[in-house]
C-alpha cells in the first residue's frame, strides 16, 4: 500500500491519542500552563460536565499570555480557543490531516457523537504512525532527500 492509501484506509482511532491533559473550565491560566510544563504537551482541553468546550495550545500561551502576566490569574476559558473544530475517532486519517493543514492545527481534539473527549490528534502522533507504517523508507532518507550528489561517493 502506498502512504496516501494507508491515510485514507486509517482511522484517527488507530493513532496515538494520548497527548492531552484534560481541564474544567475556569480553571486558572497559571495553573493550566503548570500542567502543560509538567506534563511536557503543548495542548489541554478544556471540558465542561465532560464536554469540550475550548483547547488551550502553545501558540494560545506564545501570542495571548506569555507577555502579558495579569493574565495568568483569569480563567483558561477567557484565553482558550473556544468550539475548536474537531474529529471523530471513526474519521479518517486524511480527512484529519486535510483539517489540520487548512486550519494550520498542531492539535485536533477527538470527541465522540456525544461531545466527549476521547484523545487529541497531535502532529506529533501522525509523524509516529507514518513511521511505525514505513520505518524503512523513513529511516533511511538522506538527509536532504531533494539533494542529488555530482560525484559517486566512495573510492
Amino acid at each position: 500500500m502506498s502512504i496516501e492509501q494507508d491515510l485514507s484506509a486509517a482511522k484517527v482511532s488507530h493513532l496515538d491519542l494520548t497527548s492531552f491533559a484534560q481541564v474544567p473550565s475556569g480553571t486558572p491560566i497559571l495553573e493550566v500552563l503548570s500542567i502543560m510544563r509538567d506534563q511536557q504537551l503543548s495542548a489541554v482541553l478544556v471540558t465542561e460536565q465532560d464536554r469540550l468546550v475550548g483547547i488551550f495550545t502553545e501558540r494560545d500561551v506564545l501570542s495571548r499570555v506569555a507577555d502579558e502576566p495579569s493574565t495568568w490569574k483569569l480563567p483558561v476559558d477567557d484565553m482558550m480557543t473556544a468550539s475548536p473544530q474537531t474529529v471523530s475517532p471513526d474519521a479518517m486519517v486524511q480527512e484529519a490531516l486535510q483539517l489540520m493543514n487548512a486550519g494550520h492545527y498542531r492539535n485536533v481534539p477527538v470527541v465522540d457523537p456525544d461531545g466527549r473527549v476521547v484523545g487529541n490528534l497531535s502532529q506529533y502522533s501522525v509523524v509516529k504512525f507514518l513511521t511505525d507504517q514505513y520505518p524503512r523508507e523513513i529511516y533511511n532518507l538522506p538527509p536532504d532527500p531533494e539533494s542529488i550528489p555530482r560525484a559517486r561517493e566512495g573510492a
